[in-house]
């Protein structure tokens, strides 16, 4: 077997020559077809007995192809393993081979396009400045946060005066001359979910018996499954009632947060050593405070991102062909569609890949069982956070990590998580950090 490489002109692409003759699959190809014929049965010949010269013609040219396929694979395989060539992607057949036939012939000759990965040096060092925003937490947002454990805790009280978060309870009835005027008994509402805010200013200070007169195609405009839920109509039922309706207040509900004492702090923090209000509020703020840490690290991450595709130049790639291999992949046209039109983020996403894998290399990363241990408890805790949950249980964090470990398709997330916080840490090491004090809300404007 003899095989060949061809650079093209930059060295982004190359073609891949392999001459195949009969010596390097003949003892392969006899092997398969004697093991067939151990297995074979027709009618005539007792198993395993059926002349050679009868499974040669039968299946002589398919077990062949089949050989061949299995050569061919294995000679590219290991020629770009053995010649250390940084490929992207996998070898395709060149649209100039000529068709193989198998049956007639039994020399081939088959051409490969490759597509390489340029080399990338990145050094990053004192001289290499990189913002990184310190998040303010204040008092409002932690606040907030209690705010939500007490929810947790909380309760529903009657009221006799409506107040901006209540639930009215009533009957809704539909004003005008009509027919049939739509009634709705038992009806309950929440006008802090309003969209207009005239509509819900009607119901400000109002008091138990008395009568609201609003328009609900103004209060749940452009909401219309809201409004047909509350009318008990379907949709396009419930767009015909834009007039005005009086509900009746029959009852008012008021949720009360539940008590900052001991039961509560227990139940945040069962570890037992919040005892006071201010534990509590010295704990939240450190577990808020340790939450938006990783929001500036996220935001580190990205501006390092935009400082290291800088310092790494202009990264050539094999446009054309890179496409048709991902192409190649399309089973739908939709599906060819998308990738026309994400391809130039495909190719962004294939720079930043190997500007990061130079990044980890240059500082010295490596991801071991235990980071990517601690990136799955990383990723489940801010999941939780999102719905203000701090206090995961260790024990049951343990077991969810390793379940999301075993999971093929969430391991990959996980090891890009592990990479991304190693590298963060590293760099933050390394790095000039352009240190910036900036609060919550100017922090959010940034992203949007």
């Amino acid at each position: 077997m003899n095989i060949t490489l061809e650079k093209n002109e930059g060295a982004v692409s190359g073609k891949l020559i392999v001459n195949i003759v009969k010596d390097d699959y003949a003892d392969k190809l006899t092997a398969s077809l004697k093991k067939l014929k151990q297995r074979a049965q027709m009618p005539g010949f007792r198993k395993g007995m059926v002349p050679m010269s009868l499974i040669q013609k039968m299946y002589g040219t398919e077990v062949k192809a089949e050989e061949l396929q299995k050569v061919l694979a294995d000679s590219v395989n290991n020629y770009i393993s053995d010649e250390k060539l940084r490929v992207l992607g996998e070898p395709m057949l060149s649209e100039d081979n000529e068709a193989a036939d198998v049956a007639a012939k039994d020399d081939f000759v088959f051409k490969f396009d490759l597509a390489f990965a340029p080399e990338v040096s990145i050094k990053l060092d004192g001289r290499t400045g990189v913002d990184y925003y310190n998040i303010e937490v204040d008092d409002e947002t932690v606040q907030r946060q209690i705010d939500a454990f007490r929810r947790q805790n909380g309760q529903n009280v009657d009221a006799d005066v409506f107040s901006e978060e209540d639930l009215v309870k009533g009957t809704l009835k539909e004003n005008g001359p009509m027919a049939e005027p739509v009634e709705v008994k038992d009806a309950s509402l929440m006008p802090r979910f309003f969209v207009d805010d005239k509509q819900k200013a009607l119901f400000k200070g109002a008091k138990k018996g008395a009568d609201i007169v609003f328009t609900p195609s103004k209060a749940y405009e452009g909401r219309v499954a809201e409004m047909a839920s509350l009318l008990k109509l379907d949709k396009e039922e419930a767009e015909k009632h834009n007039g005005k309706f009086t509900f009746h207040i029959e009852s008012i509900s008021h949720f009360e947060l539940g008590e900052l004492n001991e039961q509560l702090f227990t139940m945040i923090y069962p570890d037992g050593n919040v005892k006071t209000a201010a534990d509590f509020k010295a704990k939240v703020k450190a577990d808020v405070e340790a939450q938006y840490a990783q929001d500036s690290d996220y935001k580190f991450m990205l501006d390092l991102k935009d400082v290291a595709l800088k310092k790494a130049g202009k990264i050539e790639l094999a446009e054309d062909l890179l496409k048709k291999m991902v192409l190649q992949n399309a089973k739908t046209e939709d599906g060819h569609k998308q990738i026309e039109e994400h391809f130039n983020e495909y190719l962004d996403d294939l720079r930043w890949s190997m500007v990061r894998n130079e990044l980890a290399k240059s500082l010295d990363v490596k991801i071991d069982d235990a980071a990517m241990m601690a990136a799955s408890k990383r990723l489940i805790k801010m999941q939780m956070a999102q719905y203000g949950i701090f206090n995961f249980p260790d024990s049951q964090l343990e077991q969810f990590a390793q379940e999301r470990l075993k999971d093929e398709k969430q391991r990959e997330n996980i090891a890009n998580n592990a990479m991304d916080a190693a590298i963060t840490e590293a760099a933050k090491k390394v790095v000039k950090l352009k240190e910036k004090a900036i609060s919550i809300a100017d922090f959010n404007k940034m992203f949007e």
